[in-house]
């Protein structure tokens, strides 16, 4: 087997999806509660880099995950059951109250509980230029968070994870 040398790969991505009538997006009560709750919980450090924003010099934000806010029509939600109860989104996931859910069948219950539905990044891992989650594809947005520190990820990116013992 021959070995690739390290390259640079340039993909020009090009998407079209169809997104579902929605809501304005606003930052309902429950988010805000929620959110609150998550960043406390997670020190307000970046899921993919550790960092806090004391390191990155930017408050942390929360991104919708595994529903992103504007797809919530779209989805279905017996499906967001079946993963969070077998624990792939965490134990606030693993224990939401669907029953309380589908009873009144209001999506962003589920959708705007950040506990539930949320993940802590710092402004480059969630809105970033090459680094984002909005802006990668989500196999590459994932490998920042294992790849190993001092790889040169992007012309600009040099991959850094705090140090968090």
């Amino acid at each position: 087997m021959s070995v690739t040398d390290t390259h640079e790969e340039k993909l020009t991505l090009s998407v079209d999806v169809e997104i579902p009538g929605h809501e304005a997006r606003t930052e309902t009560s429950l988010f805000r509660h929620t959110k609150a709750q998550l960043l406390e919980r997670e020190g307000h450090r970046c899921w993919i880099c550790g960092r806090t924003p004391e390191q990155t010099g930017h408050p942390a934000q929360v991104h919708h995950h595994p529903v992103e806010r504007s797809l919530a029509n779209a989805i279905d939600f017996k499906l967001v059951q079946r993963d969070c109860e077998d624990g792939m989104y965490g134990s606030d996931a693993q224990s939401f109250d669907w029953k309380a859910f589908f009873s009144h069948g209001d999506v962003y219950a589920f959708v705007d509980n950040a506990l539930a539905n949320g993940r802590v990044l710092c402004p480059e891992h969630h809105i970033g230029k090459d680094a984002g989650i909005h802006m990668l594809p989500y196999p590459l947005h994932l490998a920042q968070r294992y790849i190993r520190d001092g790889y040169q990820f992007t012309p600009t990116e040099v991959i850094c994870h705090a140090d968090q013992e």
